[in-house]
């Protein structure tokens, strides 16, 4: 395997929410693929160049653990409203908020907004046009600039217009 060339442009995947025997088997498959990445904690790193790969290996090892997790869920509970479907205008709604957010962190009605926008897609599955591990990546991002904002007693606006950037960044390359 190649080593992960970091002076071409790099893509990110959160993956905390991945437990380690999932994030070992996405390390086996990349490997197997002989797509160079790297990992620092839970965050995956991988040249954008090859992102579209990644993507397919993530969607099968989700969808694979779906199914797992499917065979175990059999008395006909969902889990809640797992079936909702973001709506698609949502995504571009996400994007022009976490715009303004890398632009002015402590507007007010950006960050009232980002509060009722996390409730609206809170159980909700992804949008058709984005894959299931983006949409898990916008959601995990929008959660933190809110932690960021307002999870603690001292806004952090330096970490909420970086978290936001990203946000905005995903969103811009994959709608």
């Amino acid at each position: 395997m190649s080593e992960l060339d970091f002076n071409a442009p790099i893509t990110e995947w959160e993956l905390d929410e991945w437990t380690p025997d999932a994030r070992a088997e996405l390390t086996t498959a990349l490997i197997e693929s002989g797509i160079a990445h790297k990992w620092e904690e839970t965050v995956l790193l991988a040249a954008s160049a090859a992102e579209s790969e990644v993507e397919e290996v993530l969607d099968e090892i989700e969808n694979n653990n779906e199914l797992s997790d499917d065979d175990d869920n059999e008395n006909g509970d969902d889990g809640g409203d797992s079936n909702d479907v973001a709506d698609s205008k949502v995504l571009g709604q996400l994007s022009a908020l976490a715009q303004r957010i890398s632009q002015n962190p402590s507007d007010p009605n950006s960050i009232r907004t980002l509060e009722r926008m996390l409730e609206e897609i809170d159980g909700a599955s992804a949008p058709g046009e984005i894959s299931d591990s983006v949409w898990r990546q916008v959601k995990d991002l929008a959660i933190q600039i809110e932690e960021a904002l307002v999870g603690s007693s001292q806004p952090d606006e330096s970490t909420a217009m970086d978290l936001a950037g990203r946000l905005f960044a995903i969103l811009r390359s994959n709608v």
